[in-house]
């Protein structure tokens, strides 16, 4: 026993030490904390990454979204999940593929007791918040903090299928009303813009006789109207990108913030959204992170959707995430490797009676290999059925349909948008729009079966009975 006199030194020393360690232990914290970056993820809906003047397009302007890339990296080959949006924004929340989160067909629930983005960055201190576009349920799948950033009806247009936009002065607001009141805490923001979803606005900048038209589409003059109107969409959503960096900077989000600037999939043109190529799979994804990132970059890694998630989440110090199909690529984000997967896969279900054609596929960094669950029926999406929109959809579409009866390339094209084999096989580099079906020619057997036995074991681990039975038929 140590005498009362001896004990009462010994712990008045150990308390002390005890307070300087815990201390010093808080500092570290409160430091770590204030170092992980705050995350914007700029989501913008049904945008081809052909469409963007930075990925190649002379006519398009997209000054703002330039000048971004310009600032970051550009991503080459990233990918959505599903070329639908609420499949698709289901998996960049959840970090698996439909048939795992449960949300396969447009505008269904995700499975009630699914982890989302919310869940997993909210325990790591970060408060997670969207704004306007949300397209997915349930609630409890997805508890975002809901900011209203949405922009009031234009009385001028009446726009059908879409809201009118995100409202950037809505989201300035917020940006400083959170830095004045959760000074240190991480923040979270998924800014789900309209644009250029259908109805698009009606052009006031474009020539619409000099626009270039993608071997996807059929040269009419309905063709080129509705294409200057798409133009017009997307160059109103590149003012408001350029809005949000503005807000970003002046309220002090700007140096220790991860930019993120991407699409939920391709556009609403045949041959597009709603189909697994990679008109409607691909999309610009550019990142820019002040002092991390180095500025006007590229990368040609293979990344999907399902991936952001977990790179988000080993971003905000949460390390490896468990039980998802997605992987980080924080190395690759910061550009300390190039390759990342070896492949990717992607499912279409369907969406409502439009579009009936359910599409499974898988693609390494050449080659596609599609699935087709029903070949026997006709191609039909909203594009080619909606009619009364003028300029738009079926009137549209119309006009290639006739010229088809006459022309020979549109006749061509026409029968590849309506009619599909069940298994396709396309080489992406020599025919980036996936229009010269290279299965039963010489040389690719060996090919076809390596990538078909990577869907089979793919649709078998993920639960998808479907597509499963139909890829074993």
């Amino acid at each position: 026993m140590f005498p009362v006199t001896a004990v009462q030194p010994r712990l008045r020393w150990f308390r002390l030490l005890f307070g300087i360690f815990l201390s010093l232990w808080l500092v570290s914290v409160g430091w770590a904390a204030s170092q992980r970056p705050n995350i914007v993820f700029y989501l913008s809906d049904d945008l081809g990454v052909d469409f963007v003047g930075c990925y190649g397009n002379k006519v398009i302007r997209t000054p703002n979204i330039d000048q971004l890339a310009a600032q970051g990296v550009k991503f080459q080959r990233v990918f959505a999940a599903s070329p639908t949006c609420s499949p698709s924004r289901a998996a960049i929340y959840s970090g698996m593929y439909p048939s795992r989160n449960g949300l396969m067909g447009n505008h269904t629930d995700s499975r009630a007791d699914l982890k989302t983005l919310p869940h997993h960055l909210g325990a790591l201190g970060y408060r997670v918040v969207l704004a306007n576009k949300s397209d997915v349920r349930p609630p409890s799948s997805y508890p975002f903090e809901i900011l209203k950033a949405t922009l009031p009806p234009d009385p001028n247009f009446r726009r059908r299928y879409r809201a009118e936009g995100l409202d950037a002065q809505a989201v300035d607001a917020f940006l400083a009303k959170h830095a004045k009141e959760h000074p240190d805490q991480p923040l979270c923001l998924v800014l789900g813009d309209n644009n250029p979803h259908v109805l698009w606005e009606k052009n006031k900048t474009y020539n619409p006789n000099k626009l270039p038209i993608p071997p996807i589409m059929v040269d009419t003059a309905k063709t080129r109207t509705a294409l200057a109107n798409y133009y017009q969409d997307i160059t109103t959503l590149d003012d408001r990108v350029g809005k949000v960096l503005g807000s970003l900077k002046k309220h002090g989000f700007e140096e220790n913030t991860l930019f993120i600037f991407t699409s939920d999939q391709g556009a609403e043109w045949p041959h597009c959204k709603w189909t697994v190529y990679d008109t409607g799979l691909r999309v610009p994804f550019i990142a820019r992170w002040p002092g991390k990132i180095k500025p006007n970059t590229t990368n040609p890694a293979l990344i999907s959707f399902v991936d952001l998630l977990p790179t988000f989440y080993d971003l905000a110090g949460g390390g490896k995430l468990d039980g998802v199909d997605g992987l980080s690529f924080k190395d690759v984000l910061l550009g300390e490797q190039k390759k990342f997967r070896e492949t990717i896969f992607a499912s279409h279900t369907g969406d409502g009676e439009m579009n009936m054609c359910p599409q499974r596929c898988v693609r390494d960094e050449r080659y596609k290999l599609v699935l087709n669950l029903n070949p026997e029926r006709k191609w039909t999406t909203h594009f080619t059925k909606v009619e009364g929109i003028k300029d738009s959809h079926a009137e549209v579409y119309s006009t290639w349909t006739d010229k088809a009866k006459e022309d020979v390339i549109a006749a061509h094209l026409v029968n590849l948008i309506e009619n599909h084999p069940k298994w396709e096989l396309y080489d992406t580099r020599s025919d980036p729009y996936e229009l010269r079906n290279l299965i039963g020619q010489g040389g690719h057997s060996k090919r076809v079966a390596k990538l078909k036995a990577e869907l089979q074991a793919w649709l078998k681990q993920q639960g998808d009975d479907e597509g499963a039975s139909a890829a074993n038929d």
